[in-house]
């Protein structure tokens, strides 16, 4: 893309710079905005120490520098930003609507590293401009990230410091490269930012890979601004002229220790990202683990072997073959024999669904709505319907859009996507949307959409602080810069939110976050990148967050062989997750696996069981979780045919065996349907004492096997008469669940903080 560099002298926006080229863009231009007869001011938006500098920093890239001058303050300094007259940010809009008007850029490179501020209010700007903003550095780890900055060629030095351990006799003019040991001292000593991103020192950039000529100070004057005895601060005065480098006229080439987006997902280690010590095993490291681990149960086994009797002397014993198939699942497609889902779906039409639309809240605040079904040939119209649904069930409990937190759409032609987005991003057009997954699921030709959401109300009627229901504070994250940290939400919706201690995500698909384009691979490459963009949006989200913080999720694929793999990159991860599997017709950009989650950020306080029944000759398995308080509960229930709903198996033995496993999913009642349901939903509410409980409630069935909508909604119905829990149920047909006997998968959720 053509893009404009915002640039401030300093390393950051130098080697993002650097980033954006190694990205395949195109710098077109440099963008600098400068204080009014002052040296250095203090603002919340941008450096401007050293700006005297700038003139001869663009003439060294050879490519022209539209500047502006600074004249608002920091006026709107919430966490969301609306345009604000006199505000600082409005200078940065008016000097790129200029350069857009005169050189049709398309994007923005910014240097920002952790700070939410300077990026919320970047994107803000881009948006309004129809910009993209590219962020390369973003949530990078600061230690990796500056060797790798002076590893790449970047020639920085100090021009101001402004922290305990920092002395601006002492440190000022330093290069990155001789600063950086002590640096890294002041980091393990007082928690310092090596990167600077407290505002602990900013730099002016001398020379990088992308200078044609490198500047040269001539002399430079030292400013006390604040003589502390603490942390004293002060800055550089600098003159500077232009040097000519050898070989200027030569093609600009980049070192490799610039790295490309595809770079960064080769391994899928966590490593430089992490801003907090828990960081998480790359790939190969989790298959070492692997390895040792059934080399461990093969050493036992062989113990175990009777000398008496006689082994098969093959040099490959089983388990190193089973060790095999797991390590090369991408490269060896999986084939299941017998009687498959396909051939199943095919003889079977799409049962008929109608409209089961609830809405329930407690009185935290929460709101579960299920139901939603946008009837209608057309989507355009179906989608409207539902939007129409929707707002009228937020009326009548006095809520808005901007109270939802999330959205799920199982519409019935992915390929109608574009018509259902221009609706959705028509209704919810505000800052900061709600989440959302969108998945393909087998619709009869009279449903375009069914549509579920989950709501906060953080001011409800009761709440009052002696009861503990006090408002809680509502955080969204709707990254839209492009980096290389996790995949950008440049759409109508967000990449997670936070109500308290609850998190809720949107559907994560194995999108290259530095190009947004899908990864490479099968099941498996994308079932770990999906669960490591996961990881990093709770991370962002809440520090304490991981993926073992997540409570209940849902994992779509599109074909049966990716389930278990999907399964097996979770298990490896984390222990006692209750997930839902789900086989649907496609998912967006073609993924082949989605991931979506409910987490709660101590979930270390949380307990797990295992539990089932017989219902009739039906199997019933359910897992469920809780914390200590019990405030917060989810569950998962399968019903199966079958004895083994714990297997992945998802084909049958025979035709005769499937035609079997349907005629007696078909044959169950609704009375014992809603002994089902009520089992369930009665573990989600174990030794609350308090009645009338709110709860989320997913039941997705196998479309050619399940009984009917109508009796699924009528046994939920039943059940929320005689117990007075109030779920708020959707139905979704899927093609396949984890299993082939498993016809029904139901997922619960309370939340009672």
């Amino acid at each position: 893309m053509r893009t404009v560099a915002l640039i401030s002298g300093g390393k950051d926006s130098c080697y993002n710079m650097m980033q954006c080229v190694g990205a395949g863009h195109t710098i077109v231009a440099l963008a600098n905005l400068q204080p009014i007869h002052k040296d250095e001011m203090d603002s919340y938006m941008y450096q401007t120490v050293g700006h005297q500098g700038i003139d001869l920093y663009a003439e060294a890239m050879g490519l022209p520098l539209y500047r502006e001058t600074i004249t608002g303050n920091a006026i709107s300094q919430g966490r969301t930003y609306d345009p604000t007259d006199n505000d600082e940010v409005e200078d940065l809009y008016r000097l790129l609507s200029k350069i857009k008007n005169e050189l049709d850029i398309e994007a923005v490179a910014v240097g920002a590293i952790l700070s939410d501020y300077q990026r919320i209010r970047v994107e803000n700007v881009c948006h309004r401009l129809g910009l993209v903003s590219l962020a390369y550095l973003w949530r990078r780890n600061q230690k990796e990230l500056l060797q790798e900055m002076i590893a790449s060629g970047v020639e920085a030095i100090i021009i101001k410091v402004a922290a305990l351990g920092l002395d601006p006799r002492v440190h000022l003019g330093l290069t990155l490269r001789d600063i950086q040991p002590h640096l890294l001292l002041m980091q393990d000593k007082y928690g310092l930012n090596v990167c600077g991103e407290g505002g602990e020192y900013e730099t002016f950039t001398l020379d990088c890979p992308l200078f044609k000529k490198k500047l040269v100070v001539n002399d430079k004057e030292l400013v006390i601004h604040s003589d502390d005895a603490v942390a004293p601060v002060g800055y550089l005065n600098l003159k500077l002229h232009l040097s000519p480098k050898e070989n200027f006229d030569e093609p600009i080439k980049l070192p490799p220790t610039v790295k490309n987006p595809l770079d960064f997902v080769n391994d899928l280690s966590d490593s430089v990202f992490s801003d907090i010590s828990d960081i998480e095993l790359s790939e190969t490291e989790l298959e070492s683990i692997e390895k040792l681990e059934k080399e461990e149960k093969k050493k036992k086994q062989q113990k175990e072997l009777n000398p008496l009797l006689t082994y098969s002397g093959d040099k490959e014993t089983s388990i190193e073959l089973d060790y095999r198939n797991d390590i090369e699942t991408d490269s060896i497609p999986v084939v299941e024999g017998g009687y498959t889902y396909e051939q199943a779906h095919s003889k079977h039409e799409a049962q008929p669904i109608q409209d089961h639309r609830s809405i329930y809240g407690n009185k935290h605040g929460w709101y579960f709505i299920g139901g939603i079904v946008g009837e209608g040939h057309d989507t355009r119209l179906a989608t409207e319907e539902a939007m129409k649904k929707l707002i009228n069930l937020l009326e009548s409990e006095s809520l808005r859009l901007q109270d939802v937190c999330s959205v799920n759409i199982y519409m019935r032609d992915m390929q109608e996507y574009a018509a259902l987005n221009e609706v959705y991003a028509s209704t919810f057009h505000f800052p900061n949307p709600p989440t959302r997954v969108c998945v393909q699921v087998p619709l009869p030709d009279d449903v375009g959409l069914i549509l579920d959401a989950v709501a906060h109300k953080s001011n409800t009627n009761n709440q009052n602080e002696n009861d503990g229901n006090c408002s809680k504070e509502r955080v969204t994250m709707h990254v839209q810069g492009i980096s290389h940290w996790a995949p950008a939400n440049i759409g109508p919706y967000s990449q997670a939110i936070k109500v308290g201690e609850v998190m809720g995500t949107c559907g994560q698909i194995a999108l290259v976050p530095g190009t947004l384009r899908l990864a490479g691979g099968g099941p498996r490459a994308q079932s770990t990148l999906s669960l490591r963009h996961l990881t990093r949006v709770l991370r962002a989200l809440h520090p304490r967050a991981h993926i073992r913080s997540v409570v209940q999720s849902v994992c779509y694929v599109t074909a049966g062989s990716a389930v278990g793999e999907a399964r097996r990159q979770l298990e490896r991860r984390t222990a006692g997750a209750i997930v839902q599997y789900a086989v649907v017709q496609a998912l967006p950009r073609a993924a082949s696996v989605e991931w979506h989650a409910w987490a709660h950020s101590d979930n270390n306080r949380f307990e797990y069981e295992e539990t089932g029944c017989n219902v009739g000759d039906f199997k019933v398995a359910i897992t469920r979780r809780w914390n200590y308080e019990n405030t917060v509960a989810a569950f998962v229930c399968y019903v199966a045919t079958g004895s083994s709903p714990s297997t992945c198996q998802l084909s049958f033995p025979s035709e005769e065996s499937c035609q079997s496993h349907v005629s007696r999913a078909r044959s169950m009642t609704r009375a014992q349907l809603e002994h089902v349901l009520e089992y369930a939903l009665r573990k989600l509410t174990q030794q609350r004492q308090d009645t009338g409980h709110a709860v989320k409630m997913r039941i997705l069935y196998q479309v050619w096997s399940a009984p009917g909508v109508s009796l699924i909604t009528e046994a939920v119905e039943a059940v929320r008469a005689r117990t007075g829990l109030r779920a708020a149920a959707t139905a979704v047909p899927v093609l396949a669940l984890h299993n082939a006997f498993t016809f029904l998968s139901i997922s619960g959720l309370r939340l009672d903080e």
